[in-house]
């Protein structure tokens, strides 16, 4: 049986293990460094490379799931699904895979027939919007969104915004423990934020704040999927402020990611509110996540030797999300707020 050494995730691993996701342009947030280095205490996920293939594994007992393996340079995809099948087999527990794109389950069905099932995991599915839409928020679809940005425009047009930078980032930490006093804060997101801003340089964060006669009113951060693709890890505002969500998320990616042709807002969690809200956003389209487990619940190991041999051209993996503990706070302009991101 095969025994894989997992680590936990370390700031000094960064290039190599985001070397793996840059062999392909993944969109889902997942597949960085970045989001898992911070969230791996909530959601127990360490990783290891074996035979130049990233194995990513996360969850704890029977709920314990791998990533897809991230296959590298001449690596082959299909040995890294038979690790995992030995690995899961040792320990004694189901074989699941989560989150295959869809064009990783087409080329399963192709080359591995009738041994996989899949089930998609549409509370997980990502939210892709244009960049440029979300800067203009122009058109009927996003006129209401426009209406309260105006709405705050005109009431609070001599705010301030303010790339975060070290000369700022304390009154920024400042802000969000200020508002986690108003609306309480949830130990999971209050942690992934400290490791966030303790190692803010080291993980090449962008970040920005507003600021309203002096206060710090709303906060937020993000980074780079692909270079195609900006990722939102946090956003923080005053809810009582008509407006002030869509100014900082306008405003951020017109200074920070206006190159980008899309941005990842991340999944609705399965909650309907929230779901409502993210679709009143006009998505571009989602980053689909897909569970894939073996017919039956189990494989012998020649259908294992043999579904390799078949596998052996798939080389694109996405990543695996799970989402757990999220409470709803209301903005106060007809949207609610999910105040942890997920994995």
């Amino acid at each position: 049986m095969f025994i894989i050494d997992f680590k936990p995730f370390t700031i000094e691993k960064r290039e190599y293990i985001d070397s793996f996701f840059h062999v392909h342009h993944y969109e889902g947030i997942d597949c960085s460094f970045n989001t898992l280095f911070l969230w791996q205490e909530a959601y127990h996920t360490q990783w290891a490379v074996e035979e130049n293939i990233l194995f990513v594994r996360a969850g704890e007992g029977e709920n314990t799931f791998f990533m897809p393996p991230f296959a590298g340079e001449g690596a082959s995809f299909g040995r890294g699904m038979e690790i995992i099948h030995e690995c899961l087999e040792r320990e004694g527990k189901p074989f699941i895979i989560k989150a295959a794109s869809p064009w990783v389950l087409e080329q399963i069905k192709a080359h591995c027939p009738n041994r996989y099932e899949f089930t998609a995991d549409r509370d997980n599915w990502e939210y892709v919007y244009r960049t440029a839409d979300m800067i203009n928020l122009s058109g009927k679809k996003l006129r209401m969104k426009k209406n309260h940005l105006n709405a705050f425009l005109r009431q609070y047009g001599d705010y301030t915004y303010e790339s975060i930078t070290s000369e700022n980032r304390e009154d920024a930490w400042q802000g969000i423990e200020d508002w986690f006093e108003r609306h309480g804060d949830i130990a999971e997101e209050k942690e992934a934020l400290q490791r966030c801003f303790a190692n803010w340089d080291a993980l090449k964060l962008k970040g920005a704040i507003i600021r309203i006669y002096g206060k710090v009113e709303a906060f937020t951060n993000g980074d780079l999927v692909n270079p195609r693709v900006a990722h939102i890890f946090f956003e923080k505002a005053n809810p009582n402020i008509r407006g002030l969500y869509q100014a900082i998320n306008r405003d951020f990616l017109m200074h920070e990611f206006a190159e980008t042709e899309f941005v990842n807002r991340e999944e609705d969690m399965g909650l309907p509110g929230l779901r409502q809200a993210k679709m009143e956003y006009n998505p571009d389209h989602f980053a689909e996540k897909y569970d894939v487990v073996v017919k039956d619940g189990k494989m012998s190991a020649a259908n294992r030797v043999d579904g390799i041999q078949l596998c052996e051209h798939l080389l694109f993996i996405s990543c695996a999300r799970i989402s757990v503990k999220v409470y709803i706070q209301s903005r106060g302009d007809g949207e609610d707020e999910v105040h942890i991101c997920t994995f």
